[in-house]
C-alpha cells in the first residue's frame, strides 16, 4: 500500500471519528493513535475474513498489527465494540458504492434488467469481500450483532425500490411491493449462502450472478424470457 493511500485512509478514518460516525472508538488527535488504530482494523478485517469471531481475538488483533494489547484498549472497550466498528466501516464502503448505483439510474435512460444486474453484482461482491464479516454477525443476531449490517441492508432495499418502480409498468403499491421482495429473496439466496451453503451454486460459483439476474427479472417481468 503506497504512503498517499495509506495517509487518505488515515483521513478517512479521522473524520469518521471526528463526525461521531465511528462512536464504539475513543477519539483522538494523535496521528501514532489513529495509525495504531486504522493497523487494528486491518487486522481484524484480514482475520475475520478467513474466520470466525471466536478466533478475532484481542492478541490475534494485536499480534499482527504490531501493536500492544494496552494500545486496544485505549481505543476500543471490547472486541464486540471493535468488531461493531468494523460492521460500520464496512457499511460506509457499501453506501458509497450503493451511491454510485443509484446515480447511474437517476435518469430515463434507466431500465429494469440493467438496475437488477448492477444490484446484484453490487451485493453479491459485497457478501464475496465480506463473506466472514457477513457470517460472524449473522451467527450473533441474539447478541444484537446484525444491526448495523440490518440497518445497511434495509437502506439498499429502500434505495433499489425508488429506483425501480418507476420503471416497472404496474400501479405503484404494486411495483413497490414487488420491488421490495425482489431485494428480499436477493439477499435471502445469499444469506442462505453465507450461513448454510446448500448449493447447487455457492457463493462463489461463476452462474450465481446470471442465474440472479434471472431469478429477479423473471419476477419483475412474468412471462419475459431472461
Amino acid at each position: 500500500m503506497t504512503t498517499m493511500i495509506q495517509d487518505e485512509r488515515l483521513q478517512e478514518l479521522r473524520q469518521w471519528i471526528d463526525q461521531g460516525h465511528l462512536p464504539e472508538v475513543a477519539p483522538t488527535r494523535q496521528e501514532r493513535s489513529l495509525r495504531s488504530a486504522l493497523a487494528m482494523v486491518d487486522a481484524g478485517r484480514e482475520i475475520i475474513r478467513k474466520s470466525t469471531f471466536a478466533d478475532l481475538s484481542v492478541e490475534a488483533v494485536c499480534d499482527m498489527a504490531g501493536v500492544t494489547v494496552g494500545s486496544f484498549y485505549c481505543r476500543f472497550q471490547s472486541k464486540e465494540s471493535f468488531f461493531i466498528t468494523l460492521q460500520r466501516l464496512q457499511t460506509f464502503r457499501s453506501q458509497a458504492k450503493l451511491a454510485e448505483v443509484i446515480r447511474r439510474h437517476g435518469s430515463s435512460n434507466s431500465n429494469v434488467d440493467d438496475l437488477v444486474e448492477d444490484m446484484v453484482s453490487l451485493l453479491v461482491s459485497q457478501f464475496r469481500e465480506n463473506v466472514g464479516m457477513m457470517r460472524a454477525s449473522l451467527q450473533r443476531t441474539k447478541e444484537g450483532m446484525w444491526q448495523v449490517i440490518k440497518a445497511s441492508g434495509d437502506r439498499h432495499r429502500t434505495e433499489f425500490a425508488n429506483a425501480m418502480v418507476p420503471l416497472l409498468p404496474l400501479p405503484e403499491a404494486t411495483a413497490r411491493m414487488r420491488a421490495l421482495f425482489a431485494f428480499q429473496a436477493l439477499a435471502g439466496v445469499l444469506v442462505h449462502a453465507v450461513l448454510n451453503n446448500p448449493g447447487p451454486l455457492d457463493l462463489e460459483h461463476e452462474s450465481l450472478i446470471p442465474e440472479l439476474n434471472r431469478l429477479l427479472k423473471s419476477y419483475l417481468f412474468p412471462g419475459s424470457r431472461h
